[in-house]
């Protein structure tokens, strides 16, 4: 294997396609309320919808992958999102297909985030990647993802509002990027069973009962820690772009541009602040995955006072600070879980990581139904409240349950020959 061949960027195009897919969505919410006259309880139920089908993907999809491989549901996922985007152009008989299209970018997008990131993670290490340093996979996964949730979005909105055929164009390009993609990850290599039979030959059996004791507090520290901070990830997405353009400004045709602009600089900056997530990181404490939890933290607070002065401006300083958090604890959140997860459980971790991520995806759909009774001030007002004891939890449990045991072990007999299978 030529050591220039760079196989895992395939493989997370393949995410940042499926992002596209499903993300793009947001863009035509105005045109679906202004120019098909669907109400904002349904245009905005739709948007979360597609958890229905995504959490059952990502479990099923996790343990299945860890027992089959990664390439087959990758390929599944990628044909799954071009599906979803053939049943979107049919709003013209009615929000119907809306519904089956947005179940099918659910499944899709499960598939992806579950059997994708862990693929990239092993694809970005060898005998894949003799290059990549520890954490490569988690922040090449990220940063493809969320470019994907980034340009779906707003490339969509330049052709709502650009081109004719709004319905149509914006799924289409979609499908077109994928076509392609299809066709080069039937070339890419399986890792999950290469990867076992190798750690058996180079590892044996001393390496591989190391490798146990080293991942033993793996699903406790996931519980612990990273289960608090997962759902901010998608919710911090979702109400810089959704919610935020609702509740601040009081705009009436600059809506489908003001709201095309916060998808931009929320995604936008999710992606540019993901290279400090990887600083932030250390094997000693949760410290990126605090300061994640606490920029999303200030992000809402920020929108309180949007709210109150019902200041566009902040609104999109709102967005720029929650499209951080969620650029943050997007990298921090896989990089604890790669670090901690046994190789055994990584798909299965990974879906339950993003299960909890795309909860906060419907973040829009619960507070569109409650603010037909409550103020926008007290649900903002709640949700801080909420942030605040999610932050105080992973405080707590900052320093509990580290991988560290192949440290302490290193010293042992045989412990020489796991530095050099593990290098």
């Amino acid at each position: 294997m030529s050591s220039s061949v760079k196989y895992w960027f395939p493989a997370a195009l393949s995410l940042m396609v499926v992002g596209w897919g499903a993300n793009q969505y947001v863009a035509l919410l105005v045109h679906y309320k202004q120019d098909h006259g669907f109400s904002e309880l349904l245009v905005t139920s739709l948007l979360g919808v597609y958890v229905v089908a995504l959490v059952p993907a990502l479990l099923i999809g996790g343990r299945y992958s860890d027992k089959t491989g990664r390439k087959k549901l990758t390929i599944i996922a990628v044909s799954l999102s071009m599906a979803a985007s053939l049943t979107l152009m049919g709003v013209a008989w009615g929000p119907a297909p809306l519904f089956v299209g947005r179940l099918l970018a659910g499944a899709a997008t499960g598939l992806a985030m579950a059997a994708a990131t862990s693929w990239v993670k092993e694809l970005s290490q060898r005998p894949w990647d003799a290059h990549a340093v520890p954490g490569s996979g988690a922040r090449r996964a990220s940063l493809l993802t969320s470019a994907g949730f980034c340009l779906g979005p707003v490339i969509g909105g330049i052709l709502v509002a650009a081109v004719p055929g709004p319905d149509f164009v914006p799924y289409a390009v979609h499908i077109l990027l994928c076509i392609p993609l299809l066709f080069i990850l039937l070339k890419l290599p399986e890792t999950r069973e290469r990867q076992g039979a190798s750690a058996q030959i180079n590892a044996g059996p001393k390496a591989a009962s190391v490798a146990a004791v080293a991942h033993a507090g793996g699903r406790k520290r996931f519980w612990a820690v990273i289960a608090p901070a997962a759902p901010w990830v998608f919710a911090a997405a979702t109400m810089g772009f959704v919610v935020i353009p609702e509740m601040v400004p009081a705009m009436r045709e600059e809506r489908l541009i003001y709201t095309t602009v916060t998808v931009g600089i929320t995604m936008g900056f999710g992606v540019l602040i993901q290279p400090l997530a990887r600083r932030l990181d250390t094997v000693s404490n949760a410290r990126s995955l605090l300061c994640g939890v606490t920029v999303v933290l200030l992000g809402m607070s920020v929108g309180l006072s949007a709210i109150l002065l019902n200041s566009p401006i902040l609104g999109l300083v709102t967005s720029a600070l929650l499209g951080c958090g969620n650029g943050l604890l997007m990298v921090s959140g896989l990089l604890e879980l790669q670090r901690a997860a046994d190789p055994n459980e990584l798909g299965t971790l990974t879906g339950f990581f993003y299960t909890l991520a795309y909860a906060g995806f419907l973040a829009p759909t619960i507070i569109a139904f409650i603010a037909q009774w409550v103020s926008n001030l007290w649900i903002m007002g709640g949700t801080i409240i909420l942030c605040m004891i999610s932050l105080a939890v992973i405080a707590l449990n900052s320093r509990k349950h580290l991988p560290q045991a192949l440290e302490q072990v290193d010293a042992e007999p045989g412990a020489q020959a796991m530095r050099t299978a593990r290098s």
